[in-house]
């Protein structure tokens, strides 16, 4: 009998070593990078840049996509919680790698008016809205098809039609 109750005790003593392992893990897992972006006022088919620096949030060495989202009301609690919100045909041909600091920058992102005929050959009717008056943000991840992995957004933006060209 004795040494089911040492057992028991023994049991008892791991779990509750365990939750404690599980609570401090998930308090201190790393908190989203700071985005750092082009700024101004943004038109259809501008390119911008972005970066973000040393950080234990992104893996080393993995991909990151970056695509266009909707945002309606450019509120954080509109945020995109799905990839049915943005536009997978924004991702752009050019993979962007995390350093092994966790780093990555990316140069000549271009920005379109969604949904976008001319350049992207999509349908009026297409979603996600982004323009002058449908406010958007981007999507940085590792997998935007599952957003539980790591990712962040920039700030809610809209966009002008094109500038005429001079």
């Amino acid at each position: 009998m004795c040494r089911f109750g040492a057992i028991r005790s023994l049991v008892g003593v791991i779990a509750a070593g365990l939750l404690l392992v599980c609570i401090t893990s998930s308090a201190d897992a790393a908190s989203p990078p700071t985005l750092r972006l082009t700024g101004g006022a943004y038109h259809n088919e501008q390119f911008i840049n972005l970066s973000v620096g040393p950080n234990h949030y992104f893996k080393p060495y993995s991909s990151v996509k970056i695509l266009e989202c909707a945002d309606r009301g450019g509120k954080k609690s509109n945020l995109p919680t799905s990839s049915l919100t943005c536009d997978g045909n924004t991702i752009q041909g050019n993979t962007v790698l995390v350093n092994k600091n966790g780093s990555f920058s990316e140069r000549g992102y271009q920005l379109f008016v969604l949904p976008n005929k001319s350049q992207l050959g999509e349908s009026t009717d297409n979603r996600p809205v982004c323009n002058q008056r449908e406010a958007c943000v981007l999507y940085i991840g590792e997998n935007q098809e599952i957003f539980t992995w790591p990712k962040i957004f920039s700030r809610p933006f809209t966009i002008q039609a094109s500038r005429k060209h001079r």
